[in-house]
């Protein structure tokens, strides 16, 4: 739900981008505040300065070694470290180097570097020189190793094994001895660490090798013994497990073959059998066998039936030819059933035979595979032994080799870390560095200065645009009124600046808002009009006096009303001490001739506030006062009520609702949102017609080009007054000069004031006070 856009009431802020920043704004904060910045980049310069010369100059200075993750191999390549098999992998590497890194940053080596530092160079270390003859302590050596531990830093080179020792010290003679010391005892103590793990190896591998002999002994002993258990002392079981392989082998073809031959005789013999018949002329069994014997016999048999039959022919049955042949032919048939039935019985013993042979070879076959079995268990035992004999004797050729190595590295006592570069006395200290801290200093000046700035930024709500103006006042901008020249400020002509100088650009301004004021009702004619401002110090007074001499140069009869009964200026504009004024007039007290004066400026009259009394909110509710309102408009073409700031009374409310208009007065960066949203709102709760706003003391260099400007300046350079407080029945000045049109400054008018009211004299303040 949405804000109605005509609530008169409602707060805005200055307009802002989509950042919500007002860049105007911030542009003018810059441009007044960027002294601020100046001067804290000048202290933090100066700050920076102080603070190097007062730090202790410090020297650095480092040692370089080569450090290397493998000894040396002076006798070969297979001579390395008898500890570990170092890799060369980057992994093992890189752990290996930050390792290294630790050790050289470690208490115990900075201790050891202590005692072999020399003593006077520990207790110069110390800063007690004086002890330098006496070995030191070992308290004393640990405070040492502490500050050797604190200067060191391990300054390792990028894609290489060079390593930096640094030291630092604010003695540059110490800076150089801490580095080499702690680079050659670092060097000495690696050395010393690896001679004595060499030394302990080798004990150890002394031991090992004397175990591993006795183990070795043992198991040629328990081999031996094995291979005379199982009779395989003369040949090897390997050669005796070929042999039995072939065995098996061949008789494996042997009882296949016998099955074969065995199942060829099976078939004959059943083809044979079956092939019979009784009668044996027609017996094909004979033929089935290839038998030449059964052939001759068959051929026989036909000869004889050949000539039994002929006999037939010729001869009768009974005829002993006939009865001799057929016997014949009987004896030839028998002789082929007999030959059949041998052949029947030597085929039956072939297969007998070969029903033997099969289970014959089928059991030789079995007899050595389990001779091959048993040789298997023998062969598992023996290459157990066997292993066990070889590894113990790999792991003492091993050991030996190892200790024979360890025993030349002893000797040669190689080391893979060496000294590359010693470290040199610096001559110019690193730290401070004046041109850094300089640097540093200015910048942490000036982004505190960019801080304050941004802080100023979110604490100034003061006006500096017309479009402020216009936001907050609702109602429109009448003009501006630019800046005093510098020698004219605390003249006693100044606020009649515009009458003596009629062609200056604050004469101009003054104009163009009279002629903003006449065009702004062309049907109903502003003749009456209330100036007032939201705060005090705002020029109220000033610019009263400006539009009022300015309409009356234009030639209408102008009325100059000081409406300010708690502090009236305009007697002193005009250099005028009256006894009567606006306030008698009220009363009745006084008539019009002798309450309005005119002035040196054409058409120009003023009515001066007269006796200030105790109540002007009532004298101006008052029916003597719309009396006395209606006369002065019947007498001049146009009055100016000069008001106090309507943010602190009630009196421009009251005369706002009697007059055409009121004129609200702003002043460039001193007016604040609020005051003039608390002066809308309180004109506006009684419907006074709000003619527009004027913003004053704007920089004209700067009007026209952009909607903020600079004040410049210190207080009271555009000749309004340094004082802050508007209070009732106050004795100073707020809207007058820093020095009066007599020349008095502000504390000797007071202290005039209070002698008068104290001895009686009167001028027309005096009188007002008496009242």
């Amino acid at each position: 739900m949405t804000e109605p856009e005509n609530n008169p009431f409602e707060f805005q802020g200055p307009k802002a981008d989509a950042s919500g920043i007002d860049w105007k704004r911030a542009i003018h904060i810059v441009q007044r505040y960027f002294w601020i910045v100046l001067l804290f980049g000048a202290g933090g310069i100066s700050l920076a300065f102080v603070s190097t010369k007062r730090q202790t100059p410090l020297f650095r200075t480092q040692a370089t070694v080569i450090i290397s993750s493998q000894l040396p191999s002076y006798l070969g390549s297979q001579l390395k470290n008898s500890i570990s098999d170092i890799t060369e992998d980057y992994w093992h590497e890189k752990r290996y180097l930050e390792t290294q890194y630790e050790i050289i940053k470690s208490t115990q080596l900075a201790l050891f570097t202590a005692q072999r530092m020399k003593p006077q160079n520990v207790f110069r270390l110390l800063r007690t020189p004086q002890f330098s003859q006496r070995e030191p302590t070992p308290f004393e050596l640990q405070r040492a190793a502490a500050i050797i531990r604190t200067s060191i830093q391990v300054v390792p080179r990028a894609e290489s094994r060079i390593v930096g020792i640094m030291a630092v010290s604010s003695d540059p003679f110490m800076a150089m001895t801490i580095a080499n010391d702690v680079a050659e005892s670092y060097i000495e103590e690696n050395l010393k660490r690896r001679l004595s793990s060499t030394k302990s190896a080798s004990t150890w591998l002394d031991k090992q090798l004397g175990i591993l002999r006795d183990k070795l002994d043992s198991s040629e002993k328990q081999l031996y013994k094995f291979k005379l258990d199982n009779k395989i002392v003369d040949i090897s079981l390997d050669q005796h497990l070929k042999t039995v392989s072939a065995v098996i082998l061949n008789r494996t073809m042997q009882v296949e073959k016998y099955a074969t031959e065995l199942l060829l005789i099976e078939t004959k013999i059943n083809m044979f059998r079956k092939l019979r018949k009784k009668d044996p002329s027609i017996d094909a069994a004979g033929d089935f066998l290839h038998s030449t014997t059964m052939a001759t016999l068959r051929t026989t048999y036909y000869d004889v039936l050949g000539k039994l039959q002929a006999l037939k022919v010729d001869l009768l049955e009974r005829n002993p030819l006939v009865l001799k042949q057929e016997k014949i032919v009987e004896l030839s048939q028998k002789n082929i059933r007999n030959e059949l039935q041998l052949m029947d019985r030597t085929i039956a013993a072939e297969y007998s035979a070969a029903v033997a042979n099969l289970g014959t070879m089928k059991k030789w076959l079995e007899d050595s595979r389990k001779e091959a079995l048993a040789l298997g268990k023998v062969e598992i035992e023996y290459k157990k032994l066997a292993r066990e004999r070889d590894e113990t004797a790999k792991l003492y050729e091993l050991v030996l080799a190892r200790l024979k190595e360890t025993g030349l590295a002893e000797e040669l006592k190689t080391n893979n870390i060496r000294m590359l570069d010693p470290a040199i006395q610096p001559r110019v200290p690193f730290k401070p560095v004046l041109v850094l801290n300089l640097a540093l200093g200015l910048a942490l000046g000036l982004f505190l200065g960019c801080c304050i700035m941004v802080l100023l930024y979110y604490l100034d709500n003061t006006l500096k645009s017309q479009e402020e103006v216009e936001q907050y006042l609702r109602a429109s901008f009448l003009g501006h009124i630019p800046l005093m020249p510098h020698h004219h400020i605390n003249t006693p002509e100044y606020d009649l600046f515009i009458f003596n100088h009629p062609r200056s650009s604050i004469a101009e301004s003054v104009r163009s808002i009279r002629t903003n004021i006449m065009f702004m009702s062309p049907d109903k004619r502003i003749k009456t009009l209330v100036v007032t401002s939201a705060s005090p110090l705002e020029g109220k007074t000033t610019l009263s006096s400006y539009l009022a001499i300015s309409m009356a140069m234009s030639g209408e009869k102008t009325l100059l009303v000081d409406a300010d009964m708690r502090k009236p200026r305009i007697h002193k504009v005009f250099s005028m001490k009256p006894q009567h004024g606006f306030s008698s007039l009220i009363v009745g007290k006084s008539t019009f001739e002798e309450a309005i004066a005119e002035t040196h400026v054409p058409n120009l009259y003023v009515l001066p506030c007269g006796p200030i009394p105790p109540n002007p909110a009532e004298l101006q509710q008052s029916e003597h006062f719309d009396e006395l309102f209606e006369q002065l408009s019947q007498r001049f073409d146009r009055i100016v009520f000069d008001s106090p700031p309507v943010g602190l009374v009630a009196d421009p409310a009251i005369i706002g609702q009697k007059v055409d208009g009121v004129i609200v007065v702003t002043r460039f960066g001193q007016t604040t949102r609020h005051m003039l949203k608390n002066a809308f709102m309180v004109l506006s709760k009684v419907k006074i017609n709000i003619l527009g706003g004027i913003m004053n003391y704007v920089d004209e260099k700067r009007w026209g080009q952009r909607s903020y400007y600079f004040k410049g300046g210190k207080k009271g350079r555009y000749g309004y007054y340094y004082q802050s407080n508007y209070g009732y029945y106050s004795e100073e000045d707020p809207e007058g000069d820093p020095r009066d049109p007599e020349g008095k400054a502000p504390e000797e008018k007071e202290k005039s004031s209070k002698a008068k009211r104290r001895g009686g004299s009167g001028d027309g303040e005096g009188s007002s006070g008496r009242s």
